[in-house]
């Protein structure tokens, strides 16, 4: 990447920044404060001997709003970097950089409350249950807790992205009908993590986790795939026109 071309990247991921920052402030404030409210609704009226975590329910939130975002990548912010004189490989870079930036929000805020969960449940002298697989066994291991929900979220988002962009060139008839192929970055990274539903799936089907090293590699190896792949689908995308 030559100089001007990580100015101008860095010009794009601000507008990126600067476009996606109030909404997912806000989704962090109503998510924090409506499972604030239903854990300690959940808390008063359940058994005692019950300590099932409220916070795992969480993860759909964390990974289907991100989602969203990534659907919007395209459609939104293309036609604005290509008016602004940005190239369509420096807005792919920019949008690379914000998918992986999306997703570690999430990553660390939903990691934050397992914390404050474990936490919690601490206080009463209890420990948190979870009801799906996960890489970690307690909500105070974010270091594992980060990484998991990192790469899930991530690939969502690409998953995203990658369908935003078909819609966005070819209109909504094509991209439906190959919907379940567009989607399938993000199967395949909950299928190979094996964690939250996806896990309980898997489990369900008799399908054993791989080895955590072997999962997350590959992990990372489909999401490089399918970003450098969005990235130079992008590049080929003619800007529509704006209707009056």
């Amino acid at each position: 990447m030559s100089a001007t071309t990580y100015q101008r990247t860095g010009v794009a991921v601000r507008d990126l920044t600067l476009g996606f920052r109030l909404s997912l402030i806000w989704f962090v404030v109503i998510i924090a404060i409506a499972f604030a409210v239903i854990g300690a609704i959940v808390v008063s009226v359940r058994d005692p001997s019950t300590t099932e975590s409220v916070w795992e329910n969480s993860a759909y939130a964390t990974r289907y709003f991100p989602l969203s975002q990534g659907i919007m990548l395209t459609a939104v912010y293309l036609p604005v970097a290509v008016a602004s004189g940005l190239t369509r490989r420096t807005f792919g870079y920019a949008a690379t950089i914000g998918v992986i930036g999306i997703s570690g929000i999430m990553a660390v805020f939903e990691a934050a409350g397992y914390l404050v969960e474990y936490w919690a449940f601490d206080l009463t002298g209890d420990v948190p249950t979870y009801a799906t697989p996960h890489l970690f066994e307690h909500g105070y291991q974010f270091w594992i807790s980060v990484p998991e929900v990192w790469i899930v979220v991530a690939g969502n988002v690409a998953a995203g992205w990658l369908i935003g962009s078909a819609y966005y060139r070819w209109g909504w008839l094509g991209p439906t009908l190959a919907l379940p192929l567009l989607i399938i970055p993000a199967l395949v990274v909950e299928a190979l993590m094996s964690v939250g539903w996806a896990g309980a799936a898997m489990d369900a089907m008799g399908f054993e986790r791989p080895p955590t090293w072997l999962a997350v590699t590959s992990c990372l190896a489909v999401l490089a795939i399918t970003l450098s792949g969005v990235h130079r689908f992008v590049r080929t995308i003619d800007i529509r026109p704006q209707k009056a």
